[in-house]
């Protein structure tokens, strides 16, 4: 595996901790800061819990799916899944996140060699050292 798509991995790999660990500090400020419920009707308590529920999601799961098609060669699916990390990036966490999305996007688009091993062109072994170096 070319070392940029070892990098690309490690950072999704962070991104995805990070924002883990996020949510998983965000979820008692959201409950303990809740409006008073019992004003409101039961499907608005359960439209407004899906919501956080649905964004958790939206948030955590294509970096993981990018890490899994990364690691299983599909080139295809590891820009389509990238596209949408960039895209639920941009839409629920504009910071520099969406920074390094676009550089791992770029790279995924652009660098040979990542293009080769995911393609999967030919066979591994027939890949030179120079090839697989930045």
């Amino acid at each position: 595996m070319p070392t940029l798509l070892n990098v690309i991995r490690a950072l999704l790999g962070l991104q995805s901790i990070f924002i883990g660990f996020s949510i998983i500090f965000l979820i008692p400020e959201i409950i303990g800061n809740s409006p008073d419920y019992p004003a409101y009707p039961l499907f608005d308590q359960i439209a407004y819990y899906a919501n956080i529920a649905l964004r958790i999601i939206l948030t955590l799961a294509p970096p993981l799916l990018t890490i899994m098609y990364i690691s299983g060669p599909s080139y295809k699916m590891t820009i389509t899944f990238m596209c949408v990390t960039l895209f639920f990036t941009i839409v629920f966490i504009p910071n520099a996140l969406v920074l390094l999305n676009l550089f791992m996007l770029l790279t995924l688009l652009l660098h040979k060699p990542s293009k080769m091993y995911l393609k999967q062109e030919g066979p591994s072994r027939d890949y030179s050292q120079k090839d697989l170096q930045l």
